[in-house]
């Protein structure tokens, strides 16, 4: 395994031991309701969401570029028959069609990995949740929504997100390095530093840069609307409060209601 792999393989290990949050989860099986649905999840990485839609009765498909994080999935899902997954590029690929639910959880709208336009890209991810699913079909949305991004994302700070042992027995620590936050373009520009420790005590340092671009509750209801949905539920936390100056997420249910805007780039 190169060092690259090693640290891959710890971030995705890490990760599913430490985010194990279930109140998004919750949330998301009361508005599916109890009758199964066919969904799909976009980027569903170690399957946190996409195994608990499967238990609950579910027929559920997921993927992911990375093979990583997807690999923590089959030790999750002995005795089920309604989950597939697979590895595919959320902006290049076909996502399918004929889902009654498109998942775009996790906070996915604003990590997206493209070479491209950011804020094209989030567009193009309502697009083709709209292509994805029957008519009358349901886009499910939940992503980080501020009143003042400058406030969260204007930072200097250091920030460890996540550190420990995976099951390689590789030590690191993922950490966030601070950032800044352009209001008129609302672009953030950040970096983030990992640590691994192999076994053998030889130590790795990687740094990386990103840039994201954080939509407003008007944008996203923009791009929904020019894909033909209407939203339904809309939430700013996972206690069902209204978006507002204190809420710091968005939950939104929005169906499938009439044909898309063509050509709307």
């Amino acid at each position: 395994m190169n060092i690259n792999r090693n640290k891959n393989h710890w971030y995705a290990s890490i990760y599913d031991q430490q985010e194990s949050q279930t109140c998004d989860v919750a949330l998301m099986l009361y508005i599916l309701g109890d009758k199964s649905k066919n969904i799909l999840e976009v980027c569903c990485g170690g399957g946190r969401i996409l195994v608990p839609l499967a238990k609950a009765g579910h027929n559920v498909v997921g993927f992911d570029m990375d093979e990583d994080m997807m690999s923590m999935i089959p030790g999750k899902i002995a005795g089920l028959q309604n989950i597939l997954f697979y590895k595919a590029d959320a902006v290049t690929s076909d996502w399918g069609n004929n889902y009654d639910v498109v998942v775009l959880a996790g906070n996915i709208m604003i990590n997206i990995v493209t070479d491209g336009d950011y804020k094209e890209a989030q567009q193009l991810f309502i697009q083709k949740a709209d292509g994805a699913l029957k008519p009358g079909g349901y886009v499910y949305l939940d992503f980080n929504l501020f009143a003042h991004p400058e406030n969260f994302f204007n930072s200097n700070d250091e920030h460890v997100h996540f550190d420990g042992y995976d099951d390689m027995g590789v030590y690191g620590r993922y950490i966030g390095c601070g950032g800044s936050y352009d209001m008129k373009t609302q672009m953030t520009n950040g970096k983030s530093r990992t640590e691994i420790i192999l076994p053998d005590g030889e130590t790795h340092i990687f740094e990386k840069e990103s840039v994201k671009h954080i939509p407003t509750l008007q944008n996203v209801h923009d791009w929904l609307a020019y894909s033909g949905f209407t939203i339904e539920l809309e939430y700013g936390d996972y206690d069902r409060s209204i978006i507002g100056e204190t809420t710091r997420r968005a939950i939104i249910y929005a169906r499938k209601v009439k044909q898309a805007i063509q050509n709307w780039f």
